[in-house]
């Protein structure tokens, strides 16, 4: 390059930022809002550029700054999860339009169950929405599931390497460090006092319980990543990386006090054994079925021990929040839960077929809830959250065939996996499938206790676990073939 061209380029590069930045001062008359904007059109900039020339590094900044991404008011009622969602609503048509293998692998992906019952999913909704009376919500919770679907479900499915499977989970990793750091700050700031636990961790995640599930769900990726030797080459530098970022993941999983995630850490480790110990599907399941059935036997028993507790969730206890998860008796977080919980399957009995529509239980709930069950942290109001399972929910807002499509893809799913898990060799693949699954089921348990899957923050991880686990075992029956 000679002196003449690089002089040329270098006044192109100070003149363009500095001819924006004085017609945002004349626009605005203020320095700081003038920075704000010409940093949100070099960001608008960039990001074209790669869309255009660097798809595959435009997906991994969409997933690295999902973490980063926070909810903002798009008109007076409409929240975004920006700029996160704004990359996922640019990228998904330009890929349908632009990238030939997009479709070609939309129509593969196809030819498997935990597909096909994805794309059931999202027809039922779509069918539930228009016998609701929220027609309007029903449409964006389906726009939301689409997305997600099209998103991060069918892409992952493009990358053909393994290693590059492994790298959109590691940028979603990177992403969460400036987060783990705003948190871990904010709470050295108040003392680490668990009372601020709830809302320490906004404005990037809604809730300390959701930033939990995303944090248990990354917690087995991350292990197998640091810990096992023949994945990578991996030199001195990224190794200690590794270990500083895991380490962090866990101290922020501990801080969260999320006693649903820590939980769900313990059912995923309890699930490593049975695949250690090679069990069939039908085995686990069966196993899982006996021991619901005598929980049930003595559900008395156990009903009477748990209103023994005493300990509450919120009283700046670390110990008593933790083993607060028992207490039926007093700690209203438990209790509004199960108020939840009843008005779901009430409102399935009064809609068993279609539900009410998706999204619409928190605009619906409220006339069936009961003094039995009310707590003082409940609203007449029926504005605040949603059933708190998953798969309540699902009955609640979509009916008998929404439930029994969302167990069949969480028992589907588990089904796969683990076929994958005896099947592969020990390798790249055989890691990255068993950490996918053992993220799954931590978001399977949790999901019993909270429903967050609409929210871009998790939706990416669950989407693009079920995705790697339908890619590898498709993988699996070409090859067996």
């Amino acid at each position: 390059m000679s002196n003449k061209t690089e002089l040329k380029e270098n006044i192109l590069a100070l003149g363009i930022p500095l001819f924006l930045f004085c017609a945002f001062f004349l626009v605005f008359g203020n320095v700081s809002k003038s920075a704000v904007y010409i940093a949100l059109t070099g960001g608008v900039l960039f990001s074209s550029w790669l869309l255009f020339f660097k798809i595959s590094w435009f997906y991994l900044l969409l997933i690295a700054l999902i973490p980063f991404s926070q909810d903002i008011f798009v008109g007076e009622f409409a929240k975004a999860n920006l700029p996160s969602e704004l990359l996922l609503v640019t990228f998904v048509p330009f890929a349908f339009l632009f990238i030939r293998d997009y479709s070609k692998g939309f129509v593969a992906l196809l030819k498997h169950p935990i597909t096909v019952l994805i794309v059931i999913d999202i027809i039922v909704g779509l069918v539930s929405t228009f016998q609701s009376d929220h027609i309007a919500v029903g449409l964006k919770r389906t726009l939301v599931q689409v997305l997600f679907f099209t998103g991060f479900f069918v892409p992952l499915f493009l990358f053909k390497n393994v290693k590059s499977k492994y790298n959109v989970w590691i940028a979603y990793c990177i992403g969460l460090i400036p987060v783990m750091y705003f948190t871990i700050k904010t709470h050295y700031n108040h003392d680490f006092n668990p009372k601020i636990v709830f809302s320490v961790c906004q404005p990037y995640f809604n809730d300390h319980t959701v930033y939990g599930a995303c944090l248990a769900f990354i917690l087995p990726f991350l292990l197998i990543l640091t810990f096992k030797k023949q994945l990578f080459k991996k030199n001195k530098a990224i190794k200690i990386g590794l270990i500083l970022l895991l380490f962090f993941v866990i101290v922020s999983e501990l801080l969260a006090l999320s006693r649903a995630a820590i939980l769900s850490l313990v059912v995923a480790l309890l699930f490593f054994f049975v695949l250690k110990l090679k069990v069939k599907f039908v085995y686990f399941i069966s196993g899982v079925l006996i021991l619901s059935m005598i929980a049930l036997a003595f559900s008395d028993n156990i009903y009477k021990q748990m209103e023994a507790s005493e300990n509450v969730s919120n009283d700046g206890q670390v110990t008593n929040h933790l083993s607060s998860v028992t207490n039926l008796n007093n700690d209203a977080s438990n209790l509004e839960r199960i108020n939840r919980w009843v008005c779901a399957i009430r409102m399935f009995n009064e809609r068993p077929i279609l539900g009410f529509g998706p999204g619409t239980y928190q605009f619906e709930y409220n006339r069936f809830q009961s003094a039995e069950y009310k707590t003082y942290i409940s609203t007449n109001a029926g504005d605040k959250g949603n059933a708190h399972s998953e798969y309540l929910g699902a009955l609640s807002e979509k009916g008998v065939f929404g439930g029994v499509v969302f167990l069949l893809i969480v028992l589907v799913s588990l089904s796969t996996g683990m076929q994958n898990h005896y099947n592969l060799p020990d390798g790249l693949l055989k890691s990255l499938n068993l950490a996918m699954l053992l993220g799954l089921v931590t978001f399977f348990f949790h999901a019993f206790f909270n429903s967050f899957l609409d929210q871009i923050k998790i939706g990416f991880l669950v989407y693009s676990a079920l995705a790697g686990i339908v890619a590898i075992n498709l993988k699996l029956k070409n090859e067996s073939n």
